[in-house]
């Protein structure tokens, strides 16, 4: 198939162009990077395979400030749970594997709050998540992932 004939979900171009790198990141190994983009509106699909056996669960307790340099994994079959700031992030058709660190994880959940219409619980939710991120909330984040890519990197 050419990539001309695939039409973009986001616009409905057919001007997706898609690809895919080795890269050797310190700290991961050898990954994979697969990538769909359109050309003409920027929206993009990612996805990544790891080598390695990692744990199907994982979860990693949030102390102090220094803590939200601790690196993730994220596949995209992977759940994610952070159940004191009431965040949640699940797998689905459109999801994408990335790779961040905690700070960068929550910054992730700040841009998707004005998608919702609740202000007061949206209020609540960014005050939280802006305290997390100043250092000021312990908290807990969970992740599951059936294929075993989803992990946490702790220097």
């Amino acid at each position: 198939m050419d990539e001309t004939d695939i039409a973009c979900p986001a616009c409905s171009e057919k001007s997706m162009e898609k690809g895919m790198d080795e890269l050797d990141i310190p700290h991961f190994g050898n990954v994979i990077h697969y990538y769909m983009r359109c050309k003409k509106c920027g929206y993009r699909i990612n996805d990544f395979a790891f080598q390695g056996n990692f744990q199907k669960e994982d979860s990693v307790e949030i102390r102090e400030k220094k803590d939200l340099d601790i690196k993730l994994v994220r596949g995209s079959g992977a759940t994610m749970l952070i159940p004191e700031l009431g965040l949640e992030l699940y797998p689905g058709p459109l999801a994408e594997s990335f790779i961040t660190n905690v700070e960068g994880l929550l910054n992730r959940f700040l841009k998707l709050l004005p998608l919702f219409e609740d202000r007061k619980k949206v209020e609540e939710i960014e005050r939280k998540i802006k305290d997390a991120v100043e250092g000021k909330l312990r908290f807990t984040i969970s992740m599951s992932d059936p294929s075993g890519v989803s992990h946490f990197i702790r220097d």
